[in-house]
């Protein structure tokens, strides 16, 4: 298996980290223009209006934006609907779950998805300390997590996040007390904050968020394209994981010719100026050509020079899988492939979608055909699509 490299720089003023396999860039976390309005980023909220029809609140963030609140979203007592749970000119905790989704200048954007349910992220732990979930109480049969409870002797869910169950308990127990701290900063500035809504706290950076879904050790080496980035990282490193900020894996980019960047290794550049392309090439000579609407993503698959149609298909399992990931694709999807009668020739291409969606990060799912013999896929959105980053 190719290796894994994750590379980190500032490209127009927004912090990137693409990831590559091989020489292939892969994976890509960008943050928006727009700071505020993050994933992660938790709120001291005013609920401005309580709507009973479509069961949920506007939220006054305290940035100039509202956020959106349903009622399956807010963990308090009470009763199932919105207007029982809360009341105009209430303050509220909140976090952004998903970010808005911008439509451009002339139509009216959606507004981020909050929750009540507050998580404190990390590295390897992520602690929410208001509520205890079925999941939390599941997760306690984890000798990490056990050990980390009995020793900081705190109460809500402590989630380890995957492949991270070989984590020395002292580095684990270091980061749980550091998150803890954390969240009494959160109530400080809640208290500071009195009776106007604000920032609590900010969501994690696209490097914070790689490090976290991917962990240190999938990178074989991770390369910052600058001094300011390479001291950022030693600061995340003296917090999460001190082994690494003196380790090889980690390198300042050392340019080979004046003006070059270190996105010009590995082709990054090229690739993150095609991402706003509709129509995107199948090894064969076939393409895709993805068209973005309001409620659905669409993408249409076209034989062009491709041998058969099977070809074309099958490859475009592939290219879009990571289409996806590069573009941050998220809500619903739909593939129209090239026509098969045969049903082996469906079933075959289906385990390709579903091959090549396996393990995604944004929990893709491959749902299967239509009668009308599309293919239905979901993602998780957290953050925004890259094309809307770069227009907040």
């Amino acid at each position: 298996m190719s290796e894994s490299e994750l590379f980190v720089d500032i490209i127009d003023q927004r912090l990137h980290g693409a990831i590559t396999v091989g020489n292939t860039l892969d994976d890509l976390y960008a943050d928006a223009q727009n700071e505020t309005m993050s994933w992660g980023t938790i709120h001291l909220g005013l609920v401005t209006k309580i709507d009973t029809k479509l069961d949920a609140a506007v939220v006054d963030l305290g940035t100039g934006h509202f956020g959106y609140l349903p009622a399956k979203h807010v963990h308090f007592p009470g009763g199932d609907g919105i207007a029982s749970k809360l009341k105009a000119g209430q303050l509220v905790p909140v976090q952004i779950k998903s970010e808005a989704k911008n439509f451009g200048f002339l139509e009216r954007d959606k507004m981020p998805r909050l929750t009540t349910k507050l998580y404190v992220m990390g590295h390897h732990l992520a602690y929410c300390p208001v509520f205890v979930t079925e999941a939390a109480k599941r997760n306690l049969q984890n000798r990490l997590v056990r050990y980390i409870e009995s020793k900081t002797n705190t109460h809500g869910d402590w989630i380890l996040q995957p492949f991270r169950e070989k984590t020395d308990p002292d580095v684990l127990l270091a980061e749980a007390k550091y998150l803890g701290r954390e969240w009494n900063r959160i109530l400080a500035k809640q208290k500071e904050l009195g009776k106007n809504p604000g920032i609590l706290k900010d969501g994690p950076t696209a490097l914070e968020r790689v490090l976290f879904d991917y962990g240190t050790q999938h990178f074989a080496h991770i390369h910052v394209g600058s001094m300011e980035l390479l001291k950022m990282m030693e600061k995340w490193c003296a917090v999460f994981e001190p082994a690494l900020a003196t380790s090889k894996r980690l390198r300042l980019f050392k340019p080979d010719k004046p003006e070059q960047r270190l996105f010009d290794t590995h082709d990054i550049y090229s690739v993150l100026e095609t991402l706003q392309d509709k129509s995107v090439p199948l090894p064969s000579g076939g393409s895709i050509i993805i068209e973005e609407t309001h409620a659905l993503l669409v993408v249409d698959v076209n034989q062009g020079n491709s041998p058969s149609p099977m070809t074309a298909n099958e490859e475009a399992a592939g290219v879009f899988a990571r289409q996806a990931r590069l573009r941050n694709y998220s809500g619903g999807i739909i593939v129209d492939c090239i026509n098969m009668p045969q049903r082996a020739q469906r079933t075959k291409v289906l385990e390709a979608f579903e091959k090549h969606f396996e393990g995604d990060i944004a929990n893709g799912h491959v749902h299967g055909f239509t009668r009308l013999g599309i293919i239905e896929i979901t993602r998780k959105r957290r953050a925004a699509f890259y094309a809307e980053t770069l227009q907040y």
